[in-house]
């Protein structure tokens, strides 16, 4: 036999040690034969795993003077899909209070779902379980007006999803790239000497790509608003948070947030315990720590 027929014979193992390992998928999706695998797949919040599509932090209508990295290890269990990852976040001042630039990436996550969540996702990972690299988030934020006595401050921000996340076939991730703008508008109220309160609001767009023929993006009304109650040792918050898709397809999710921070030197830690309520079917506690990595010079 020569080269090339053996070349052309391990092609052919192959080529059907891959089909059968989705005999299963193809047995019980009832697959046709000709459409990809992929066009399966629903590219919304609620059927794919918590990181896919996630409703955005809010800005509060202000910007922070200092940089500082994140580091979140975080749980989100549900029906059928128990989620484990860790959530990496920079934030770079240019300029004090007026321009910031900050990256975030969901660096990994440990997944374990059951046989329902699994067909209803048309997956192809056929024990449910496995290991994924998430998306990385570019945004720009920009202080448009100040907040001065009883003037309201505005925050102008624009990000950037890059098709960074992986495991498609798990419907994990979308393997697509996406966006959001949005405003923000906030005010402190002076409570005591040493407590204040922030009430904060935001409103904007977010688009994603869909994988489908008939329509390319599903364009989104991101909202939200929040309280928060600052201490100089200690921060509490609680928010709505959400967007709204035009598809009808399980994009309408929304969430309630609240946390807890405790404010060290320069690490301040923060617990964190997050609902979906509507449209993203988890329960999430997670720890941060909030590490100053240095103030912009003006």
């Amino acid at each position: 036999m020569n080269r090339s027929a053996i070349i052309l014979l391990a092609f052919l193992l192959q080529l059907s040690g891959q089909a059968q390992q989705y005999d299963w998928w193809v047995q019980k999706h009832d697959w046709d034969g000709l459409t990809h695998w992929s066009d399966y797949l629903k590219f919304s919040p609620g059927y794919m795993g918590p990181n896919a599509l996630p409703v955005p932090r809010l800005e509060r209508g202000a910007i922070d003077s200092t940089s500082a990295l994140e580091i979140s290890a975080r749980t989100h269990w549900s029906r059928g899909d128990d989620t484990q990852d860790l959530l990496l976040r920079y934030q770079h001042a240019f300029i004090p209070g007026r321009i910031a630039v900050a990256a975030e990436w969901m660096a990994i996550e440990h997944y374990v779902t059951d046989t329902l969540i699994r067909d209803e996702r048309f997956s192809r990972e056929r024990d449910g379980k496995g290991i994924s690299a998430g998306d990385l988030n570019v945004s720009t934020m920009f202080r448009l007006i100040p907040e001065e006595g009883k003037r309201w401050g505005v925050v102008f921000r624009v990000n950037l999803r890059t098709a960074s996340g992986d495991n498609l076939k798990a419907a994990r991730h979308t393997d697509a790239p996406g966006y959001h703008f949005d405003l923000s508008t906030g005010r402190w109220l002076a409570l005591s000497a040493s407590m204040r309160l922030r009430l904060h609001a935001t409103a904007g767009f977010l688009a994603y790509q869909t994988n489908r023929n008939d329509y390319y993006q599903n364009d989104c009304l991101l909202y939200g608003a929040g309280l928060l109650l600052e201490h100089h040792r200690f921060n509490v918050g609680s928010e709505l948070a959400g967007y709204s898709g035009y598809l009808h397809l399980k994009d309408d999710p929304l969430l309630w947030r609240s946390h807890f921070g405790f404010r060290g030197t320069v690490v301040e830690h923060r617990l964190m315990l997050q609902h979906g309520l509507n449209d993203w079917m988890w329960t999430t506690l997670a720890y941060t720590a909030h590490i100053v990595m240095g103030k912009a010079k003006s």
